[in-house]
């Protein structure tokens, strides 16, 4: 259960800021980790858009990044610094040919992990994340072979696409991505496929094939929707 006020705010060039403070008491149960967690946490974050088209954009950047913290003592179990970064770009040329780019990553630092609820740990795999991969498969496993999530993550895409239509794009794509435990140079995953797009009126469906590079799952199909920024 999460509860707080968030405060909005509009930034000179378009940045947008919010502002918030949120009451979150999970109850968990991850592998060997499991327990009741209680944090209070301020946080900020912001955001930024550059787009030529709110619904099916041809060129354009989205950046954002988000930060909270909890204190031990406070109104929270454990010390908590948490962050995310998101990075996507677009670029079209010559009508058809279009280049999509996108760099996730994530970190936090406490003093007692097992305290952190999953919600705030970090996993990669599927749609939005490395596809090739089922949802939040990609992550560090306890001695039993239990995914209990990690304390970094980063995961990237780069995607080509080509219209055939005007309202149809085929696209060929290779993501990488993992969550770990620690910061020295993690063991990547990798995920290649294919994919077919259709502008709708609420922005492009997307539907992949993609296939695990380094996972022997074979071939996995991945559905999502809305604008690429």
């Amino acid at each position: 259960m999460t509860l707080g006020p968030e405060w909005h705010s509009k930034l000179p060039s378009g940045w947008q800021r919010v502002v918030s403070l949120k009451w979150q008491r999970e109850e968990y149960r991850l592998g060997d980790d499991s327990g009741l967690s209680t944090l209070l946490m301020p946080g900020v974050s912001y955001s930024y858009l550059k787009s030529d088209n709110r619904i099916d954009p041809h060129n354009g950047y989205r950046l954002q990044f988000e930060t909270k913290v909890a204190k031990e003592g406070l109104g929270s179990d454990t010390n908590l610094l948490y962050g995310t970064a998101l990075v996507k770009g677009l670029t079209t040329v010559f009508d058809k040919h279009r280049f999509l780019g996108r760099v996730q990553v994530g970190g936090s630092a406490t003093n007692g992990y097992k305290s952190v609820p999953p919600s705030l740990r970090f996993f990669a795999g599927g749609d939005q994340s490395v596809r090739g991969y089922d949802y939040q498969s990609l992550s560090p496993e306890n001695s039993s072979g239990d995914r209990i999530g990690g304390r970094y993550m980063v995961a990237g895409s780069v995607e080509y696409q080509y219209s055939v239509a005007e309202k149809w794009r085929v696209a060929t794509f290779i993501d990488q991505g993992n969550s770990f435990n620690t910061l020295e140079l993690p063991n990547l995953k990798t995920g290649v496929g294919i994919g077919v797009r259709w502008v709708s009126p609420v922005g492009p469906i997307r539907l992949d094939l993609a296939h695990a590079m380094d996972d022997d799952g074979g071939i996995r199909l991945h559905f999502s929707m809305g604008p690429e920024l």
